[in-house]
């Protein structure tokens, strides 16, 4: 379930100016979250999804953790 969204504050590309990572659906994005989640996993902060409502693709976000 993707749990962010856009809202006009996310782009495609991130800060130093690389396009992110596009995924087509839901599924794979969540899955790659978790996946690397599960891998490289930090005390503070941790990868979600979310929908891009400029090219309407999913994109990884680092968020922290509550």
């Amino acid at each position: 379930m993707i749990k962010c969204t856009d809202k006009g504050k996310w782009t495609c590309i991130n800060r130093s100016g690389v396009p992110k990572k596009s995924y087509g659906n839901s599924d794979a994005a969540i899955s790659t979250a978790k996946l690397v989640n599960e891998h490289d996993s930090k005390k503070t902060t941790k990868l979600v999804a979310y929908k891009c409502t400029h090219c309407y693709k999913y994109h990884l976000l680092t968020v922290n953790k509550k």
